[in-house]
């Protein structure tokens, strides 16, 4: 076929309606009409930052101001505050009675160096529960309106609860004995000295009592440490009704509770294991049958006080703090309860600790 007959057959072909009836478009609108497609999706994109933008400023000032953020949660911010008052002023009130209770003991007998070791690692256990106080203290949500908890903190404040009397315990006791290592240090005297109003006078008169007392009362502190996370572990986190009640119902709205709940009640337990351990001097206050025995009453009437003390409380709110309890529902019922805590911390804890302070590096004799 000759080469002109395919031209004409495309001069003489019939115009395809839409396509070849349409005037030609320019080359420039295809490109604007891309270009305009980009600009609107960079505007889009630009929205959608500014509104997140916004969403994530709204939230930090909700986090930051902790009454908006337990009010977004459901939760009374006032119950909060209280329950944060009763907490400093019962660490103060705690702290100020061991200071004072100090001025009745005795300077250690054989001479005790200062230890920079010692001194570390004791501010280092003080800083670990100091932190699990105020993570249960401040991150820990209030007790609901209508709870049982709400009900047993009417009178008692947080202090119905095991948990918060054991942290605080200990971190008194951390605290004093932070203080007691620091005050052997050489240069504190120099430090004392400078004091006003006689301040530095009634520091180095304490001092030596405050380090027997810190000894003397570490077996105690111990014991409710250890007590905290076993009892802990055992009573609410393999409790299938706490876990239900307590732990699943405050995840679900929002809150961490189980990095809370376990950052307040497990560090206790390796806290006082390292502070008998590594950190106290066992001839400071030496296992003798007299110590021995004296720790294990303190330790037996805080079992008994603390169950008469949650009867007491249950007497006038009729709540229990924990859902266990419940269970609980005769005089026997609590006598067998108080007996077995007696089996645990007389029995079980206790001798631990002893252990413990008997196998402490230092040993039963002063370092010559």
């Amino acid at each position: 076929m000759p080469p002109y007959e395919n031209l004409r057959r495309r001069d003489n072909a019939k115009p395809r309606p839409g396509l070849d009836d349409a005037p030609p478009q320019p080359a420039g609108l295809k490109r604007s009409t891309s270009l305009e497609r980009v600009q609107a999706k960079l505007r889009a994109a630009k929205h959608k930052a500014k509104k997140k933008g916004k969403q994530l400023v709204k939230k930090a000032k909700v986090i930051l101001d902790r009454d908006a953020w337990w009010t977004s949660l459901g939760y009374d911010p006032e119950v909060k505050a209280r329950s944060v008052r009763w907490c400093w002023r019962a660490l103060f009130l705690l702290t100020t009675a061991l200071v004072a209770a100090a001025r009745t003991f005795a300077a250690p007998a054989a001479p005790v160096a200062f230890s920079l070791f010692r001194a570390i690692a004791t501010n280092a256990l003080f800083t670990a529960s100091g932190y699990a106080l105020i993570t249960d203290t401040y991150r820990n949500p209030p007790p609901a309106k209508g709870s049982d908890s709400h009900y047993c903190s009417t009178y008692l404040g947080p202090y119905a609860f095991f948990t918060k009397q054991s942290l605080t315990i200990q971190c008194a006791h951390l605290a004093l004995s932070t203080a007691a290592e620091v005050a052997l240090a050489p240069q504190f005297a120099e430090f004392a000295a400078v004091l006003p109003f006689g301040l530095g006078d009634a520091i180095t008169a304490t001092a030596p009592g405050l380090l027997t007392l810190a000894h003397a009362f570490a077996p105690f502190a111990a014991v409710i440490g250890i007590a905290l996370t076993l009892l802990y572990l055992k009573l609410n986190w393999f409790e299938p009704t706490w876990r239900r009640e307590v732990l699943d119902a405050t995840n679900a709205k929002g809150i961490a509770f189980t990095e809370i709940s376990l950052t307040a009640h497990c560090p206790a337990l390796p806290i006082a294991v390292l502070d008998v351990l590594c950190v106290k001097r066992p001839y400071v206050y030496p296992l003798t049958h007299a110590s021995c025995k004296s720790v294990t009453h303190f330790g037996a009437s805080y079992c008994v006080f603390y169950c008469l003390l949650t009867l007491a409380n249950y007497a006038v709110v009729e709540r229990y703090p924990y859902p266990f309890m419940r269970a609980l529902k005769t005089p026997w019922h609590w006598v067998v309860f108080c007996g077995a805590l007696l089996v645990l911390v007389c029995g079980f804890i206790l001798p631990l600790t002893f252990g413990l302070l008997w196998l402490n590096p230092t040993g039963g004799q002063a370092p010559y």
